[in-house]
């Protein structure tokens, strides 16, 4: 069964205020991975008959699971790839929810449902998959699984995909973190460098070409990054005279044209 319409007749407004309230609530007071735990265990909470929950960011070429709230729900993950099979790791599945009402019996996905069955004793499982905003390639995946069979009805369906949407949502705000912490660190790595060219240009009477051709080149001889050569120049005032002596000894770099 699989569906990319999910609504539920008796949902209520106040069931779903109940479920986002609840996990912003949470979030209030947790950053992170807990936050993402936060997600994995409203799954267990709100979806009747769930007992297991895992959330699953699916990239090109790269799966990774995020939180599980058991070990079994990790195992669930490990087997689809072992197996390259299961609706986590099928990447035709029509719509974004799909169910699996009786492993033992599932025609799309045999080799999972019978090593399900067997080996982890999981009986029945539902996968809602959400694209990130930021990136539509890349998806956050919500998996439900139960060791009883034909658990997850249309209210299961409608909070499972509900669910999946907050842990998107989770991603790409951890995503715009790392991405503005990473561009502050370029931006302090470029002034710092900007800051120890001046020092060299200053100090020695250099372009500003051959001043940074010698922080390179010290980078390459020490193995440090060029910023970390950088802030000692802005420290002390000075370059490893070897590598200073050295060059100037020779041929200093031609000037910028």
């Amino acid at each position: 069964m699989t569906t990319s319409q999910h609504q539920h007749p008796s949902t209520q407004p106040s069931e779903l205020t109940q479920i986002l309230t609840g996990l912003h609530r949470r979030w209030r007071t947790t950053a992170g991975g807990a936050q993402m735990a936060a997600v994995a265990h409203a799954g267990i909470h709100h979806v009747s008959g769930a007992q297991w929950a895992s959330v699953v960011l699916h990239r090109p070429g790269q799966t990774r699971t995020l939180v599980a709230t058991a070990p079994i729900a990790q195992e669930i993950e490990i087997l689809q790839h072992e197996l390259g099979s299961g609706p986590g790791v099928d990447p035709v599945l029509e719509g974004n929810v799909c169910v699996c009402p009786d492993l033992a019996q599932e025609p799309r996905w045999p080799a999972f449902g019978a090593q399900a069955r067997e080996r982890l004793g999981v009986a029945a499982l539902m996968t809602c998959r959400v694209p990130l905003p930021e990136d539509p390639d890349s998806t956050i995946g919500l998996t439900l699984s139960s060791e009883t069979p034909n658990v997850f009805d249309a209210h299961a369906l409608w909070a499972g995909a509900l669910l999946a949407s907050q842990a998107a949502l989770v991603v790409s705000a951890q995503l715009r973190r790392q991405q503005a912490q990473n561009l502050e660190r370029a931006l302090e790595s470029n002034r710092e460098i900007g800051a120890a060219v001046g020092v060299l240009m200053a100090r020695h009477g250099l372009t500003r070409c051959q001043a940074f051709d010698l922080l390179r080149e010290a980078s390459q001889d020490s193995g440090r990054k060029l910023a970390a050569i950088a802030t000692d120049v802005v420290d002390t005032g000075e370059l490893a005279l070897p590598t200073l002596s050295r060059r100037r000894a020779h041929r200093l770099p031609e000037a910028c044209p």
